[in-house]
């Protein structure tokens, strides 16, 4: 079980540093191709209905491959689009590499996260949280790259050529060790469609949603913000990013144990919270301690509120976990991608700053639904 732990720990960290890379490098895209911030979220709408148009698709791949193959397969997509992605030379061009990119992410995410359920399965206990910490390693590997790279003067296709060679040369210490579900539909759940997710999955869904949404709106806009909005800093502008993501880190590796001791539903309530207020805190105080800060209790809301929601939505007896799974991962990593293109519009109105509140109103959303959720129960 260790070898397929570490593989699939792998399988995360890529899908983080892909991301990662191409957030990085957003400033660069904007300037290059003179985008004003609602064009950009334009562009970036490539992304979710990549990932919408990949639905069916995962859908019926893992009604007839392993999900070790669909993850093998997702690294293969991401080798050939992320240099492609770098070469875009218009607004147009790019959108569609943000497509194929938001495919490529979306069949990942879905078949490591179907991958973890089984590895839970076997092991009789949950640990999706650490596999979301890593995921986290990734964003903050891929991010610290980024920004040395481009500090260095690196070319997006420099940049993004390493990333794709990156994804080649770790294939070999994961293939042979990935688990070999059976991608088999159960007969006696005749109602298990990734379209047909009842009630529960649907809650979950929107928890996740909540929460996906702010993680991909930090990811994408949190360093534009600290390059507008603390100019003067001697702090390079990915801190806020930096500090997100370490949070990140450190509360998904706690996740499973907390949760465990505290409850899935408490924790989630205190998910949503912490969200809010360090959305406030980077906000209001003009400090820049205090915006870094802010954004460490950000990361460290937004850490366990997908982890915990994929385990019970894997763990859950009404139909099929992969189709559990591959739905409710879908709706919350379209929540991913529409994030940064929702603050781009309302950043176009009302400014970066202000756009950013939206986070604090999911915040107490996500935080609501958790409430209701577990009295429902």
């Amino acid at each position: 079980m260790k070898k397929a732990r570490f593989s699939i720990g792998i399988l995360f960290f890529i899908c983080g540093l892909n991301f990662a890379t191409w957030a990085t490098r957003i400033p660069d895209f904007k300037s290059f191709l003179q985008l004003s911030d609602a064009e950009l979220g334009t562009v970036l709408m490539g992304l979710p209905i990549g990932s919408l148009v990949s639905l069916p698709i995962a859908g019926w791949l893992l009604t007839k491959y392993a999900s070790k193959w669909i993850s093998l397969m997702a690294i293969a997509m991401y080798v050939i689009v992320i240099p492609a992605l770098s070469l875009a030379a218009s607004a147009y061009t790019l959108f569609i590499g943000l497509f194929f990119f938001g495919m490529s992410g979306d069949i990942m995410n879905i078949a490591m996260n179907t991958q973890v359920v089984s590895l839970e399965a076997k092991m009789n206990k949950i640990i999706m949280s650490s596999f979301h910490a890593v995921f986290s390693i990734g964003l903050m590997a891929g991010a610290f790259l980024g920004g040395y790279l481009e500090k260095e003067s690196y070319s997006p296709f420099e940049h993004f050529s390493i990333i794709a060679f990156l994804n080649i040369a770790l294939v070999p210490l994961i293939i042979g060790n990935l688990l070999k579900d059976k991608p088999v539909q159960d007969e006696s759940k005749p109602n298990s469609s990734i379209l047909n997710l009842g009630p529960y999955l649907i809650v979950l869904s929107l928890i996740a949603f909540c929460g996906m949404l702010c993680e991909g709106a930090m990811a994408d806009w949190i360093s534009l913000y600290f390059k507008e909005y603390s100019p003067n800093s001697t702090f390079p502008i990915t801190i806020g990013f930096s500090s997100f993501a370490a949070a990140m880190v450190i509360g998904r590796f706690m996740g499973d144990k907390i949760s465990l001791k505290y409850g899935i539903s408490s924790i989630l309530v205190l998910n949503g919270l912490l969200l809010s207020v360090g959305m406030l805190l980077t906000l209001l105080v003009p400090s820049i301690y205090f915006k870094i800060g802010g954004c460490f209790i950000i990361g460290l809301g937004i850490s366990t509120i997908v982890p915990l929601v994929y385990s019970q939505a894997g763990n859950q007896k009404e139909i099929m976990p992969s189709i559990a799974i591959a739905g409710v991962s879908t709706i919350a990593y379209i929540g991913f991608l529409l994030g940064p293109v929702i603050i781009g519009y309302l950043s176009d109105f009302v400014g970066l700053d202000k756009a950013l509140y939206l986070l604090v109103i999911l915040g107490f959303v996500a935080a609501f639904i958790s409430k209701t959720f577990a009295s429902a129960k």
